[in-house]
């Protein structure tokens, strides 16, 4: 066999499969065999198992003392995701054995993400031999075809700059771990104890700081208000003087109303006559279209959480109907835009276009462009639904169908809009000619055209034209209150950093998924209908990293711009990873001294509990002497020790139980293990014994419902009139620890 072309998933399998005309075969002379991955097969193993013996227990640690990490010591090791990924990964080492040459489809996104894996993957099956790698646009056969007529020679991979580019960034994350450490590690040593991970990274950090400072702005906000004479004409438009950039208390606005009013009646008790300076036709064309991130924007107004945005996206994706997810590009190819033209009627009928609007058939060139587009921007894909509801039928649940039509529709008419005309409008400019510093600025639409077809906002409206005079009057005005922080905020704030912003729009927005998601380690950020707020979590992250090098988004530019110069071959892998130990060691001390701010959002909770060191049935380990609210005695201790049951008063309720090794987190432990009592059940869930509730609320589980709960199915019954639906789960408490109980669905702790 010529090639094993490997892609990133069964999707994309599927998909050259149909391009080629099989699994395996020859296509233009050159035999091959299809095989694909499921993303990531391997990951970086934790940091004890990427240094030697003597240092495991160093780089276990989440002490400050033991970090900064000296990057020599790691060995950068990767294991096998799980079970499923490892049998993968035979199968292609399998494989790879009758092949001349291994053929990288992954995807090509422009993280490198799919050049990394790859990489990955072709490393650990020991490769030795030819690697290409091949870019199509799409995973359409005709663009498959097309890029596997040119496949890149990049048998040497330290010649492949995606490759380096994601190398890189995923080894600058690791080593960033470490202020996720150091964060957590300080809050808990000032005696915040019970705080889960407060992690910092990248572009996470960056995004809680602004989205903290807008919301202690908005705190912090007085409002002050200002007294300012203004003329106004007989069409009501307004003519005030120019307040310069950073100057909020210009000289003519008073604080005093009657200041105003004497220097209306000084200087500006006669009527003015309106100038008009200025009165030019002007024209707008469409811009470029929606990325992942302005989608979200827009969409989450509607209800629809970003994470489900992400993933419907994806597999409309893999339907064909609509373009690659991941792209940077704004603009498309010629061949793309020919088939938007070729496609325009019947998406403009899907999505309530007048076709007749569409008819600007010849490509802007700001839009289309032949050189150094990879995917093309985010747009319908090649796959046109006979109707909208079509597009519920690739995707799971009634929320995620919604979710498609409302992704497809949005999708479409912004990229329909650029087969509208420009919008046509006279920009006018007026003044008051007895008092030329009062002006005004006004557009008067003439021929909406493309805006009717997409405009993200309201349309322009019709304005009267400028009056002939005007009258001086004083108006109130105030500081303005800072608006609340919105994902269309902050998108726009995370896309005006630098020169290109921070990241791609769809690096952004799967960031903000994770922050959002309430089921995520990092739910950081509470979207409700598009509007962000922290969450308590998120609060204490964004106080700790105050200040700090991972908060300041001039950081992050800074090292997108290194990455992509790795790319590029500009810069050396080792010397962009090195910036990671300035960080970590500019950011220590600042994240430490940041402990005082978590007071705001938490309270310091009590010491510790007393632990004793003991030997019970040979083995040694200590004993905490606290259980509830009963410490135990040292005769209740020898008790214990002598393998006696004893019975307590623990919160009101006696206890009975014996000592016995636990096991939490893979940790053996002694401790006071209760015996069963009146109000529990012992059952077995998932191969291991539990013991539970017999009933919730008042309702006591029947022996047929046992049945179901410990199969890990969904039970029903009525509870208050009210039908309630639930299942076993293990559930957070709030000391930390999880406990197996009966959670229903209403319940946020409750998971599918």
């Amino acid at each position: 066999m010529d090639y094993l072309i490997l892609t990133e998933k069964n999707s994309a399998f599927k998909k050259y499969e149909e391009a080629l005309g099989g699994r395996s075969g020859k296509y233009e002379g050159k035999s091959y065999q299809l095989v694909h991955a499921r993303g990531h097969l391997l990951e970086l193993e934790g940091p004890a198992k990427q240094v030697s013996p003597a240092l495991k227990e160093q780089y276990q640690s989440w002490d400050p003392e033991n970090m900064p990490w000296n990057v020599s010591d790691l060995r950068w090791r990767k294991a096998t995701i799980d079970s499923s990924a490892k049998q993968l990964l035979n199968t292609i080492g399998s494989l790879s054995k009758g092949a001349k040459a291994i053929v990288i489809a992954t995807d090509n996104d422009p993280s490198g993400e799919g050049e990394l894996l790859a990489w990955e993957i072709i490393n650990a099956i020991g490769w030795q031999g030819q690697v290409f790698r091949i870019y199509p646009v799409d995973e359409s056969a005709p663009e498959i075809k097309k890029a596997m007529a040119k496949p890149k020679d990049v048998t040497n991979q330290h010649e492949d700059g995606d490759y380096l580019k994601a190398y890189v960034r995923q080894r600058w994350d690791y080593l960033s771990m470490q202020l996720a450490r150091l964060s957590t590690s300080y809050a808990r040593a000032a005696g915040y104890r019970s705080v889960p991970l407060l992690s910092q990274g990248r572009l996470k950090s960056p995004i809680l700081a602004f989205v903290n400072d807008r919301e202690e702005a908005i705190a912090n906000y007085v409002k002050k208000l200002f007294f300012e004479v203004k003329f106004k004409d007989n069409n009501d438009h307004v003519y005030a003087r120019k307040v310069e950039k950073d100057d909020d208390q210009p000289a003519f606005r008073h604080a005093d109303k009657a200041d105003a009013e004497a220097e209306l009646a000084a200087q500006f008790s006669e009527p003015g006559t309106v100038e008009v300076t200025k009165q030019e036709e002007k024209r707008q064309a469409p811009n470029g279209l929606l990325d992942l991130a302005k989608l979200d924007a827009v969409l989450s107004k509607q209800g629809f959480s970003s994470k489900l945005i992400q993933s419907t996206y994806q597999t409309l994706y893999e339907a064909d109907y609509v373009s690659y997810p991941r792209t940077e590009d704004r603009v498309m190819t010629t061949e793309q835009f020919n088939q938007l033209v070729d496609n325009r009627e019947a998406i403009a009928q899907l999505v309530g276009v007048d076709p007749d609007k569409l008819t600007h058939l010849e490509a802007r060139a700001k839009l289309v462009w032949d050189q150094n587009v990879a995917h093309g921007a985010n747009r319908p894909g090649s796959k046109v639904p006979s109707d909208l509801n079509e597009l519920t039928q690739v995707v799971k649940g009634a929320q995620a169908g919604k979710c498609a039509i409302e992704i497809y529709r949005l999708l479409a008419m912004s990229a329909l809009s650029i087969l509208g005309e420009d919008y046509v409008y006279v920009a006018v400019e007026a003044r008051i000619k007895e008092h030329p510093e009062f002006t005004t600025k006004f557009q008067q639409p003439k021929e909406l055209n493309f805006k009717e077809i997409y405009v993200d906002g309201d349309l322009p409206k019709d304005q009267l034209d400028a009056g002939t005079t005007a009258m001086a009057e004083v108006m109130e005005g105030a500081n303005p209150k800072p608006s609340k922080p919105t994902k269309t905020w902050l998108f726009k704030k995370l896309a005006s950093v630098g020169k290109y912003g921070l990241g791609t729009g769809a690096t952004q927005q799967s960031t903000v998924a994770q922050l959002t998601d309430p089921r995520s380690r990092m739910y950081y950020l509470k979207d409700t209908r598009g509007t962000l707020s922290l969450t308590p979590n998120g609060k204490m992250t964004a106080l700790m990293g105050k200040g700090t090098m991972i908060a300041d988004p001039e950081v992050t530019k800074d090292l997108f711009a290194d990455m992509d110069a790795v790319g590029r071959f500009e810069k050396n892998p080792n010397e962009v990873l090195k910036t990671s130990e300035a960080v970590i060691t500019h950011d220590m001390p600042i994240l430490e001294a940041n402990v005082a701010k978590l007071s705001q959002v938490a309270k310091v909770e009590a010491q510790p509990r007393e632990k004793r060191g003991i030997t019970f049935q040979g083995r040694t380990g200590k004993l905490s002497l606290d259980y509830g609210d009963h410490h135990f005695t040292d005769e209740e201790v020898d008790q214990l020790l002598a393998g006696e049951s004893i019975t307590i008063n623990v919160n009101g309720h006696p206890m009975t139980g014996k000592l016995a090794w636990k096991t939490y987190k893979g940790y053996d432990f002694p401790g006071f293990q209760t015996e069963q009592a009146d109000w529990q059940r012992q059952i077995t869930f998932k191969g291991k014994t539990y013991d539970v509730n017999k009933k919730w609320g008042t309702h006591n589980f029947t022996d047929a419902e046992w049945t179901k709960l410990e199969a890990g199915k969904e039970i029903t019954f009525e509870y208050k009139s009210k039908d309630i639906t639930g299942k076993l789960i293990f559930k957070k408490m709030d000391n930390g620890s999880t406990k197996l109980a009966f959670v229903p669905s209403f319940d946020p702790n409750y998971t599918k």
